[in-house]
């Protein structure tokens, strides 16, 4: 009976694991997220016979952030004004989405299950997702959620000082395409994917979108508005395994980045 036990929790033990690494990580604590990382890997490999393609997955998400590092101090040798920076560095993100997609191939698992067509008329329940005292299709929730979000920014999109420049517009529609599509590729793409081969989609949709909000942590967003974005990812989560398709949550976070940029969260800078 302990060994099943044991069975059932090694998933959750795998995804906070991995939870645990995305924060070291972005504490710059790098030794001890590969440490995590590859601690998992021997203890699968001796004593589980589960399915590791997660263990590595985690290890290629290190991998691939850390060559993301290395790239951005490339990035900053260039020539180039600093909204062009901010978004090649989102471009960077396609170094640990393509170690991720090698690892999949490698394990025979489909890297992107849910880049495909979206179920609109998919049903989420509010506030719990799988229930709630309100039950709504995904195509009106994702309006509701965008028109709720822009109240919230709306003070501070119309107190900033845009100046709409052509090197404004830009980067508004540059970086927040960019970003949302890297962003929803790594982590609703591939890694929320994995999670629920793992453990399902409940655990996989808490974890990934935990994991997500800490991943903003070196970008120097403070801790709290890290976990506001834990909340959000969780919700770009829900949208994705209820609808089946990671388009939905790309909407929603391409617009958050546009009210993000309009209210200055996202400081636009020329130069």
């Amino acid at each position: 009976m302990k060994t099943v036990n044991v069975n059932k929790s090694l998933p959750i033990l795998q995804l906070s694991v991995f939870t645990a690494g995305v924060l070291l990580f972005q504490l710059k604590l790098f030794a001890f997220a590969f440490i995590l990382s590859f601690g998992l890997i021997i203890f699968l490999l001796l004593l589980s016979k589960q399915e590791r393609v997660f263990s590595w997955t985690f290890a290629g998400y290190l991998t691939g952030s850390l060559l993301f590092l290395y790239g951005d101090k490339l990035l900053d040798a260039l020539p180039l004004p600093y909204y062009i920076l901010m978004i090649l560095n989102r471009f960077l993100l396609v170094i640990p989405i393509l170690i991720l997609v090698y690892i999949s191939i490698k394990f025979l698992k489909t890297p992107f299950p849910f880049l495909k067509k979206p179920d609109w008329n998919s049903i989420i329940f509010f506030p719990f997702i799988w229930s709630g005292f309100h039950s709504i299709k995904i195509k009106y929730f994702l309006v509701i959620a965008i028109l709720i979000n822009f109240a919230a920014f709306a003070y501070a999109i119309f107190s900033a000082d845009n100046s709409f420049s052509r090197d404004f517009l830009k980067f508004l529609i540059g970086f927040s395409i960019v970003n949302g599509i890297m962003e929803e590729l790594l982590w609703r793409g591939i890694i929320l994917s994995r999670m629920a081969e793992l453990s399902g989609e409940k655990a996989a949709v808490l974890f990934s979108g935990v994991a997500f909000g800490f991943s903003h942590m070196m970008l120097g967003y403070s801790f709290v508005l890290c976990l506001l974005f834990a909340v959000g990812g969780i919700f770009y989560a829900a949208f994705t395994v209820k609808s089946q398709s990671i388009f939905p949550s790309f909407i929603w976070h391409m617009a958050m980045n546009v009210f993000m940029i309009l209210s200055g969260l996202i400081l636009f800078r020329d130069s």
